[in-house]
């Protein structure tokens, strides 16, 4: 049978068909903690409105599409008044967070060329608790990633940063707040280090930018991160995350316009039309930016304070349970609705499932570095709704936990072939098959993989990924 159709199937079809593949995708049902960020149904249903009336609309070109101009320049000034820029200050809408960072360690390679050209390889300094996609950005532009340590809360040691700066530096990175325990770095010392050399300073706040502000107008917060900050130079923040936006909304916000000229990329050398980008895409749907602009305009700063309450509120509830149990541990007293916390002696992946069978969705994470295997989770407004019976499940699911276990023997030895290179003949189905993974899906029970994950080398738990995903898509 043909993968492309003969004949236009109906409408009602097509729907039915759409509507099965998304049965069993997470829903903002209140029991997700990870993925999902979601401020209510008539939040949901006009940010949906506004998006279908701005999927025409291309960016591409901002002459023949003058709304995209309009969209974009209201949703970069709300921003930068979010950040307290200062004049002549910046921004671009992007199509997620990656590329924010993308463009950010991009600005920061080709203004080096410039301003410092006897720089031949540059470096940026980031943390160990940095997104991953700051490495992606490093393997994608040739800067190398010269990783900083942290401290005992998971911040950026300053003092490690202040010892591996050297002349090639070009970037400082600090998160606002990382994604894995949810704390701030000391971004007012890295921002004056970097001044100090001569390096630019980008803070991720992608996950936290459309937060941390409402937190201190709330007077819950007092982290020093925006642009307020001297020589902080440019910011990313997520719009669909905490600005409730559909995904595909970024800002990249710059402290003037040399920065963001060295972001873009113009080509006049082939036969069409010269070109000018100022993200990474070509054709730049202005969909989800317009949406996001529509649920900025919608919540306005007093629904973003009243939901960042509301969030903040669920988070301490939950932080207090952990920390009240003596089974369990605290990674990092956390900055904002996000953090980790681990089993001091029971299985952590064992919690894991026992939550899941109760109905919840939460994130086993792998240890790395300092930081041990965990659970990690994202708050939201829906969620925060049922932090009470997530503490009560987590309370039960606590009894009788039984203390962490090894992978077996034969799956060890598996590590190692793959480790050492021995395993390029493996299957991928059979490997697949061999963990329990079935047309894509985990086992319902799935904490064995986890310990399978967690006790592998990171460059073999890459090749798993990676061997899992090319598998899931061929």
């Amino acid at each position: 049978m043909s993968a492309f159709p003969e004949k236009a199937e109906s409408r009602e079809s097509i729907l039915a068909s759409v509507h099965a593949a998304r049965s069993g995708d997470l829903t903002a049902d209140g029991r997700a903690f990870a993925f999902i960020y979601d401020a209510g149904e008539s939040t949901r249903a006009l940010a949906k409105e506004v998006f279908a009336a701005c999927m025409p609309i291309n960016g591409l070109d901002p002459t023949a599409y003058p709304s995209a101009r309009t969209l974009e320049v209201g949703l970069v000034r709300a921003c930068l008044e979010l950040m307290r820029a200062p004049e002549g200050a910046l921004g671009t809408a992007t199509s997620g967070g990656t590329e924010s960072v993308m463009l950010a360690v991009k600005a920061a390679r080709d203004f080096a060329k410039k301003t410092r050209p006897e720089i031949t390889h540059p470096k940026m300094l980031l943390p160990l608790t940095a997104h991953a996609c700051f490495h992606k950005a490093a393997h994608y532009l040739g800067v190398e990633a010269v990783t900083v340590e942290v401290d005992e809360t998971f911040r950026a040691s300053l003092a490690d940063a202040r010892a591996k700066m050297t002349s090639d530096v070009i970037l400082v990175v600090g998160s606002a707040p990382s994604y894995a325990h949810g704390v701030v770095d000391p971004i007012v010392e890295l921002a004056a280090l970097a001044k100090e050399h001569g390096a630019l300073m980008h803070v991720d706040a992608c996950v936290g930018g459309l937060v941390l502000p409402f937190l201190r107008e709330a007077g819950l917060s007092r982290v020093a991160f925006d642009f307020t900050v001297d020589g902080v130079t440019s910011i990313s923040m997520d719009l669909h995350k905490y600005g409730f936006a559909p995904k595909g909304s970024s800002m990249l916000l710059v402290r003037d316009r040399a920065l963001r000229d060295a972001q873009y990329f113009a080509c006049a050398t082939w036969t069409g039309y010269t070109i000018v980008n100022s993200t990474t895409l070509g054709s730049k749907s202005l969909a989800a930016a317009g949406a996001a602009l529509a649920v900025v305009r919608h919540l306005g700063r007093e629904g973003y304070v009243a939901l960042a309450r509301r969030m903040w509120e669920a988070t301490s509830l939950l932080v207090e349970t952990v920390v009240a149990r003596p089974e369990l541990r605290l990674l990092a007293r956390p900055d904002m609705n996000l953090f980790a916390f681990t089993t001091t002696d029971g299985d952590v992946f064992e919690l894991a499932d026992r939550l899941t069978d109760r109905g919840w969705h939460v994130q086993p994470t792998y240890g790395f570095g300092p930081s041990p295997a965990h659970i990690h989770l994202t708050l939201d407004p829906t969620n925060a709704s049922r932090a009470a019976d997530f503490a009560r499940d987590l309370e039960a699911c606590l009894v009788d936990l039984p203390p962490r276990q090894a992978p077996p023997a034969e799956v060890v030895a598996m590590l190692g072939m793959l480790a050492s290179g021995a395993s390029d003949g493996l299957e991928p189905a059979m490997l697949m098959a061999s963990l329990g993974i079935v047309d894509g899906k985990l086992p319902a029970r799935s904490a064995m993989i986890h310990r399978i994950l967690d006790a592998a080398p990171p460059p073999v738990r890459e090749r798993l990924f990676v061997t899992f995903i090319g598998e899931l898509f061929s």
